[in-house]
């Protein structure tokens, strides 16, 4: 498979896995930021340095396929094990329960301030 295949389908999968958009695979390793594990950027990095490294004639030579091939295997066994679904409704479990606190942190400062000045009593 030539390199830039193999970038492009994994610039694909990454973006439809991780929801995220971009040009290609720096653009959406980039984006990433937090959701992509630091050693998985590693490997990122290597396909995209070897992407370059294609397009130079006497620099060609020099790509690795073995690293490249056990770079690929990493990321997409990562992508793999990625549900975006579930991302999805984990983030809108979090923005509910930090309205619920919020909501929360009112009733009980109302309750207290009423408390506080004999309402209760």
């Amino acid at each position: 498979m030539d390199i830039h295949e193999l970038s492009e389908s994994l610039a694909n999968k990454m973006a439809k896995q991780l929801r995220l958009s971009g040009d290609n695979l720096e653009d959406i390793a980039a984006r990433a930021g937090r959701k992509l594990p630091k050693h998985l950027r590693a490997e990122v990095h290597t396909i995209v340095e070897a992407m370059r490294m294609a397009e130079h004639p006497k620099l060609m030579h020099h790509i690795d396929p073995s690293r490249i091939a056990k770079a690929e295997k990493k990321l997409s066994r990562f992508l793999d094990k990625q549900d975006p679904m579930k991302e999805r409704r984990n983030e809108i479990l979090d923005v509910l329960a930090k309205i619920a606190f919020v909501i929360f942190s009112v009733v009980l400062a109302t309750f207290l301030t009423l408390l506080w000045r004999g309402y209760f009593s």
